[in-house]
C-alpha cells in the first residue's frame, strides 16, 4: 500500500522561517500605525462612526466581488466551457484562502480550484493556464492602481514626505508591471519560439525537466488569451468599474469618521493600500493594510500617523477598511465550503499538466 511522501525537514524549516518573517512584518506594520493611537479612542471613533456610510461600502463589497468575478471569468471563457456558477465559486473560495493564508499563499488556491470539475459534465482546465488568467488580473490590476496613484497624486499637487514616497512608490509599481506587460505581450505573440527555446535548452540537462516545464510554460502563454476585442474591452470596462467602487467605498468611509477626503484623495489611499499590501505578510494583510491606508490618508490629513487624536481616528478608518474587506472575502467563500460547493481536499496534488480540453484559438 502506497503511503503519502512525508514534506521534507528543510521544506517545513523554509516554511516557518518565513511564516515567522510575514508575522513579523505584520507586527511591525501594526506597531507603525498604532504607535501614536490610543486603542480606547480607535474603539470609540469606530462605535461612534455614522453606519450608513459604513453599510454603503459592505453592499459595495459584494457587487466588487459580482464584478472581479465576471470579469476572471471573460478571461477563462477561452481555455474551455465553464460556467459563472463554477468560476463564482472558486472565486469566492480563492479570495477567502488568499486572506486567510500567510505570504499570500492563498494566490494560488483561485486557479487550481476552477481548474478541476466540482461536478459532472464539466471539463477540467489547464492548471498552467488557469493560473495565467490570474496572473493577466493582477499585472492590470497594479498597472491601473499605478496609474491611477500617479494621476491623483499629479492632480492634487501633494506635497511632503508622504506624497513623495507614494509618487515614487506609484512610479516604480506602474515602470515594473510595464515591463512585465511587455514581457507578456511578447511571450504570447512568439510563444512558439519561446517554448522551443525553453525546450533546447534545458533538454541536455534532463529531457524530462525540459517537456515538463515547456508544456506548463506553453500552458501559461495559452491562458494570455482572451479571445476578442469585445472581450478585451469588457474587461477593461469591469476593471475600471472594479476600482472606481472601491474608491466610491474608501470616499464613503472617510465621510463615516469625519476625514474631509475628496474621492481623487481616496482614490490615492487606495492606491497606497493595494501597494501595502503587496507586502507578504500575516494572514489577512492585517498591519500592511491599516498601515498603508493610515500612509496615504497622511498625504492629506496631518498627524495620521503622528498626533494622537487624528492618528486615532485615521487607524479606526483604517481598521473599518480592513474589517469590512476581511469580513466580505471571509464570509462570501464560507457558505461554499460549508456547503460542499468546494473541497479542498486534494487541491495540491500534481496533476498532468497536458490536462486541456479546448485551445484559444477555438475559443
Amino acid at each position: 500500500m502506497s503511503t503519502l511522501p512525508r514534506p521534507s525537514p528543510l521544506l517545513s524549516r523554509k516554511f516557518v522561517a518565513r511564516l515567522a518573517l510575514s508575522l513579523s512584518i505584520s507586527a511591525l506594520m501594526i506597531f507603525l500605525s498604532l504607535r501614536n493611537a490610543d486603542l480606547r479612542a480607535i474603539g470609540t471613533a469606530i462605535a461612534n462612526a455614522d453606519p450608513w456610510p459604513v453599510i454603503g461600502y459592505a453592499s459595495i463589497l459584494l457587487v466588487v466581488h459580482l464584478v472581479k468575478t465576471l470579469r476572471w471569468w471573460l478571461l477563462l471563457l477561452p481555455l474551455g466551457p465553464t460556467s459563472f456558477r463554477r468560476v463564482n465559486a472558486a472565486s469566492a473560495v480563492g479570495f477567502m484562502l488568499l486572506v486567510l493564508m500567510p505570504l499570500r499563499l492563498g494566490e494560488l488556491a483561485r486557479p487550481l480550484i476552477v481548474s478541476r470539475p466540482s461536478r459532472e459534465g464539466e471539463v477540467p482546465l489547464r492548471r498552467s493556464a488557469a493560473l495565467a488568467s490570474c496572473v493577466v488580473e493582477r499585472v492590470v490590476d497594479l498597472l491601473a492602481v499605478g496609474v491611477l496613484g500617479i494621476i491623483s497624486l499629479h492632480m492634487l499637487a501633494a506635497t511632503g514626505h508622504s506624497a513623495e514616497l507614494a509618487q515614487r512608490a506609484a512610479t516604480i509599481v506602474t515602470a515594473g508591471v510595464g515591463v512585465a506587460c511587455v514581457g507578456m505581450v511578447l511571450a504570447f505573440f512568439l510563444r512558439v519560439p519561446t517554448v522551443r527555446s525553453i525546450e533546447r535548452v534545458l533538454t541536455p540537462l534532463s529531457a524530462k525537466l525540459a517537456g515538463r516545464l515547456s508544456r506548463l510554460v506553453d500552458g501559461f502563454i495559452l491562458g494570455l488569451h482572451i479571445g476578442s476585442l469585445g472581450r478585451l474591452l469588457a474587461f477593461l470596462a469591469l476593471t475600471a468599474a472594479y476600482w472606481a467602487l472601491h474608491v466610491v467605498g474608501f470616499w464613503l468611509v472617510a465621510r463615516a469618521f469625519q476625514m474631509p477626503i475628496s474621492p481623487l484623495m481616496a482614490a490615492t489611499v487606495l492606491a497606497s493600500q493595494v501597494v501595502g499590501i503587496m507586502i507578504p505578510a500575516g494572514p489577512g494583510m492585517v498591519g500592511t493594510s491599516q498601515f498603508f491606508t493610515q500612509l496615504g490618508l497622511s498625504i492629506f490629513i496631518p498627524g495620521a500617523l503622528s498626533i494622537p487624536a487624528v492618528a486615532s481616528r485615521a487607524a479606526a478608518y483604517a481598521n473599518t477598511i480592513w474589517l469590512l474587506q476581511f469580513g466580505q472575502q471571509v464570509l462570501t467563500g464560507l457558505p461554499f465550503l460549508v456547503g460542499g460547493r468546494v473541497s479542498l481536499q486534494g487541491l495540491f496534488e500534481r496533476r498532468d499538466p497536458e490536462t486541456v480540453l479546448q485551445s484559444p484559438s477555438n475559443a
